[in-house]
């Protein structure tokens, strides 16, 4: 699986946790219930919004890892790549250019008439 696909993938998780981390967010202790169920109920809540909030750290940190792995693959190309070109321009430098000999053309002097 190329790194691309790879990174699509982990961002597509992170947006589902994050839409579940609301959905979660939308349950809201009810005020009509006596206070113990209500603390029990917000346990509950801050329980599964610890988890939410505990996958979605652990999926960013999968997406940097693949990140980090994908620049440095981008890098080490890019690298080798000015390596090369570098030494083909050294290459290049050492090598004497040849001189082109341009013929000089030859002037005509201008005829002066002569008085006489």
């Amino acid at each position: 699986m190329s790194s691309e696909n790879k990174l699509a993938q982990i961002k597509q998780k992170i947006n589902q946790l994050n839409q579940g981390l609301e959905t979660v967010n939308q349950t809201q202790p009810i005020p009509e219930l006596i206070n113990t169920t209500n603390i029990l109920r917000t346990n509950e809540y801050l329980t599964n919004v610890n988890e939410k909030k505990t996958q979605i750290i652990s999926s960013y940190e999968e997406y940097v890892k693949e990140l980090e792995a994908y620049l440095s693959s981008v890098l080490e190309r890019k690298l080798a790549f000015l390596k090369k070109t570098r030494a083909r321009l050294e290459k290049k430098a050492k090598k004497k250019p040849k001189r082109k000999h341009v013929k000089k053309s030859k002037k005509k002097k201008s005829s002066k008439k002569r008085r006489r």
